[in-house]
């Protein structure tokens, strides 16, 4: 299985590290990262593990553990495109637009 990224993902992962680095310093900053990692591998080993992503059946979600985030990503065939890293407090529509 192969992933892939929308653009923005990488801003929202930017964007998530700098706010993490700034309040918590570099360790939680990499606790972040460590646990983004940690979601990518499960959705590569196994993407139809998770659940579906609002009333649709053509994205999932995956919640990272300990910080309030959310991957959406899609799969087709034998490529998984992450569309969508965004904080549970952000509207449901939130990146939306980029499926």
């Amino acid at each position: 299985m192969t992933l892939e990224f929308h653009p923005a993902v990488q801003q929202d992962f930017n964007a998530a590290i700098d706010y993490y680095a700034a309040e918590g310093g570099g360790h939680l900053a990499d606790r972040f990262e460590a646990e983004m990692r940690d979601c990518l591998t499960a959705i590569k080993s196994e993407p139809r593990q998770f659940a579906f992503y609002q009333c649709t059946t053509a994205f999932r979600r995956i919640r990272l553990r300990h910080f309030p985030y959310v991957v959406v990503y899609r799969e087709k065939l034998d490529v998984v495109r992450v569309t969508i890293l965004k904080h549970e407090k952000l509207h449901p529509r939130f990146g939306m637009k980029r499926w």
